[in-house]
């Protein structure tokens, strides 16, 4: 995730306003390795890139984008958003699959973009 941040330190010095973003990051498979892939820091790699990079590249552009006025951001998702049974297991240590971990990925995603707009709404 250094990468992101630095990735979100050079956009933001560059670009103090920002009239969208769009999240649509996605792996499945880890990086196409059979079974559960960890990053560097720990992180179910799934989740780290559909979930977490762009949850952090988001948070750190989130001032550029307001400063807009009228920014947005939208975060892709996918059908296969699910295994809301897994919110317990988000790096999915219990039960592992490829599948699943997308899908957790993906429902993830779509919860980070409901709960952005419920704090910050439409832009007008």
């Amino acid at each position: 995730l250094e990468q992101v941040r630095r990735l979100g330190r050079e956009i933001s010095e560059k670009f103090p306003v920002i009239h969208g973003l769009l999240n649509n990051a996605g792996t499945f498979s880890g990086d196409y390795k059979r079974g559960r892939q960890v990053t560097a820091e720990g992180y179910e790699y799934g989740f780290a890139v559909n979930v977490l990079a762009p949850f952090l590249l988001t948070s750190l552009l989130l001032e550029n984008v307001r400063a807009s006025g009228a920014g947005r951001i939208l975060i892709t998702s996918s059908l296969s958003a699910g295994s809301n049974d897994a919110l317990s297991d988000l790096q999915c240590e219990r039960k592992y699959s490829d599948h699943r971990a997308y899908e957790l990925s993906k429902l993830c995603d779509a919860m980070i973009a409901m709960e952005l707009h419920a704090r910050y709404g439409d832009p007008p």
